[in-house]
């Protein structure tokens, strides 16, 4: 059976047998003054949720960069360890509301975990709609043992591939658009050659109490017209161009790759984007 990938905090999935919640919050704070697990443990949270810790799952990098990710064997040790089988519905959510949530999202993906869903607006959107949520100590869980899945390495871009991206003549040869997820003053600020700027911040919506959450795809598509332009928009919505998602962590820019699921677009994802910034960029 198939699921949505996007579902509201009120949908009854959540409570559904076979349903694993995952709380995926990762907070960027420097330096930091909160913490997601403690978060977590203190709730609220979703009933039966499990703590998915972003930084513990993600492979080392020889250079150091964070937030990579993890290798078949690690992902599928992770996914056993927090009780998730090959056929269970694991449900995203973050406590930002659309953040941390969409990159642990995008990792069940590309190792072909086909039941997943993330829930738009996440915890605080859950608070505000007046969901019944749990306090007090987790729920305990059995592990399982989770089979080593394949990548999907269509749906990676690796450092290789993504130079030569930046050194192409123009953004849009070879039909593949460069698109850069961070903020506009860190793209303005150096961004790999060729690339163009569809910024997380503005393609969410962000509610009153501060939570962010997706755009309704129309009003989305006439935000990425705005931000691109209508040829990059009919390109994107038809297929023929394809869309490789940067950023500066790999968090952004599976925001971008979840917004564009929810037109019905499948895009890829660079994952060592540091790597490819100096500063002369």
């Amino acid at each position: 059976m198939s699921v949505p990938l996007i579902i509201p905090p009120t949908s009854s999935l959540i409570s559904e047998p076979g349903a694993v919640v995952l709380d995926a919050s990762w907070l960027y704070e420097p330096p930091p003054t909160r913490n997601a697990y403690e978060e977590f443990l203190a709730g609220p949270r979703f009933p039966n949720a499990r703590f998915w810790d972003l930084d513990a799952v993600s492979e080392p990098h020889s250079d150091g960069y964070a937030l990579m990710l993890p290798s078949p064997e690690r992902f599928a040790d992770f996914a056993g360890k927090h009780g998730v089988k090959k056929d269970s519905h694991v449900i995203v959510y973050d406590n930002e509301g659309i953040f941390a949530g969409p990159r642990t999202a995008w990792t069940f993906k590309v190792y072909g975990h086909e039941k997943l869903s993330v829930i738009n607006g996440g915890l605080p959107r859950a608070k505000k709609e007046g969901v019944k949520l749990e306090t007090g100590p987790p729920t305990q869980f059995e592990e399982t043992k989770y089979p080593v899945p394949t990548l999907d390495h269509d749906a990676v871009v690796q450092f290789d591939e993504a130079l030569k991206l930046a050194q192409r003549p123009s953004a849009s040869t070879d039909g593949i658009l460069l698109i850069d997820a961070r903020p506009a003053s860190s793209y303005q600020a150096g961004h790999i050659p060729t690339s163009l700027l569809l910024d997380f911040p503005s393609s969410l919506l962000k509610d009153p109490v501060k939570f962010t959450y997706l755009r309704e795809p129309e009003e989305l598509k006439k935000h990425i017209a705005d931000q691109l332009g209508q040829d990059k928009l009919e390109e994107i919505v038809s297929s023929k161009a394809t869309v490789v998602n940067t950023c500066g962590g790999g968090l952004s820019a599976a925001i971008n790759w979840l917004s564009l699921q929810s037109l019905g677009v499948d895009s890829r994802l660079y994952d060592e984007v540091s790597s490819l910034v100096p500063s002369k960029w």
